[in-house]
């Protein structure tokens, strides 16, 4: 009975009328010791929407240009907790990185499968750099972009690096959620399921293309790539780190993999951010 009820679901909203979407804005304001944050927001036909991140920009010199790292929220999240729940001002400052964080709702940052106008992907790894491009000093070229994330964006940031390494020269997680193209229908979290449906499709073997593990076996150049990893060990998702941290390690892959006593929460991220921004750091400089 669940699969055909969740499948009449994701047949009812796969297909929306078009929409017409308004301008981009600006907002901004200045932080302690110097630091502007801006928030943009910019029309991407990819998602049918604006697209709102938060940009942290430390004091420049002029003329100065600066390495950007791209830090993604988790799920249930935002732009604004990040920056608030992880001092990523602070540590902006203090590594000399320009930090955008993109608002991705629940998208796994994935093209999703079952809906139209969810290329999230697509908005990340083209319209998001080419506005924050042309709108701000980052040093061009991938070795003074990185990408990184929590959770959510764990999987995220590691995701596009594995299928996009042309483009980003570092590349962290925290607590990735490397599992989630490989997790099981539920009747108990249908919404979950649905939800999953929609981005991977609903057979497993239509979710190669998103899978950490598939795509780490088939990716070229990932000796390219600065890696960094952390998950708490009372993490329940602890155990498929563990493997991806093996699986790099077995390939001879340069890997900064922290682990600590933690758990899946902001007081385990909030440790260990400062070491992903220094990891960060000294790789794209």
């Amino acid at each position: 009975m669940l699969l055909p009820l969740l499948l009449s679901l994701l047949l009812c909203t796969a297909c929306r009328a078009p929409v017409e979407l308004p301008g981009p804005s600006v907002q901004q304001y200045a932080a302690e010791g110097g630091v502007t944050v801006m928030d943009v927001r910019f029309p991407v036909p990819a998602i049918g929407s604006l697209l709102w991140y938060r940009a942290v920009l430390p004091s420049a010199a002029p003329g100065e240009r600066l390495p950007v790292l791209y830090l993604l929220h988790g799920a249930q999240s935002n732009p604004a907790e990040l920056e608030q729940r992880a001092a990523v001002i602070k540590l902006a400052a203090a590594e000399r990185l320009i930090v955008i964080m993109p608002e991705g709702r629940n998208s796994y940052y994935t093209n999703a499968r079952l809906r139209r106008r969810a290329r999230w992907e697509d908005a990340m790894t083209q319209d998001l750099l080419r506005d924050v491009e042309s709108r701000f000093a980052v040093l061009p070229g991938r070795e003074h972009r990185g990408i990184a994330g929590l959770s959510m964006g764990g999987y995220g940031a590691v995701k596009l690096a594995l299928k996009h390494p042309e483009l980003y020269g570092f590349a962290g997680s925290m607590s990735g959620a490397f599992d989630v193209t490989r997790r099981p229908a539920s009747l108990k979290r249908w919404e979950q399921t649905l939800r999953l449906w929609r981005i991977f499709g609903a057979r497993q073997s239509r979710r190669e293309d998103e899978d950490i593990f598939a795509l780490l076996a088939r990716t070229q150049g990932l000796q390219s790539v600065a890696w960094f990893q952390s998950c708490g060990m009372r993490d329940p998702l602890y155990p498929v780190n563990a493997r991806f941290t093996r699986e790099m390690h077995a390939r001879g892959v340069p890997f900064d993999a922290v682990t600590t006593p933690g758990f899946h929460d902001w007081l385990t991220w909030e440790t260990t951010m400062p070491q992903l921004f220094k990891s960060a750091g000294e790789s794209l400089r």
